[in-house]
């Protein structure tokens, strides 16, 4: 069946947008930061894992012909194929888990930790985009 390149541009470029926002907004100190910049944070963190889940399970499905079970099965089964190393699939796998927590768990959430953990940068999700943009021909 093969990959859908032009679904890939797509979802990379939500993923590269969302990037660019979260950084723009966690380049404030945390104590000039407004709830609407922490939800902002928020919304955007959910929109970057949602690309993300869906990317991966397009992968596996359309490239790799398998039926994985959920996106962290389709990210272990990415990560088997030498697509994502050991490093990339853990950082991935918690940025789908944190999804979870801001969608169901939403009120246990510490806006601080988030803000600092991010801080740090997307290189794992970047590096996964900049190899599946390679191996597909993508620009």
């Amino acid at each position: 069946m093969g990959v859908s390149r032009e679904f890939i541009r797509n979802l990379a470029r939500d993923i590269e947008n969302a990037i660019r926002e979260v950084s723009r907004i966690v380049s404030k100190p945390y104590d000039e930061l407004s709830d609407e910049d922490k939800m902002a944070i928020r919304y955007e963190l959910i929109v970057i894992a949602e690309a993300l889940m869906t990317l991966v399970m397009h992968v596996v499905r359309r490239d790799l012909n398998e039926r994985p079970r959920t996106p962290i099965n389709a990210l272990m089964i990415v990560r088997d194929r030498g697509l994502l190393t050991m490093n990339e699939y853990e950082d991935l796998t918690k940025l789908v888990r944190l999804r979870n927590l801001l969608v169901h768990r939403y009120w246990v959430i510490d806006d601080y930790l988030i803000y600092r953990n991010i801080k740090s940068d997307f290189k794992s999700l970047t590096s996964f985009i900049d190899r599946l943009r390679s191996r597909y021909g993508i620009q």
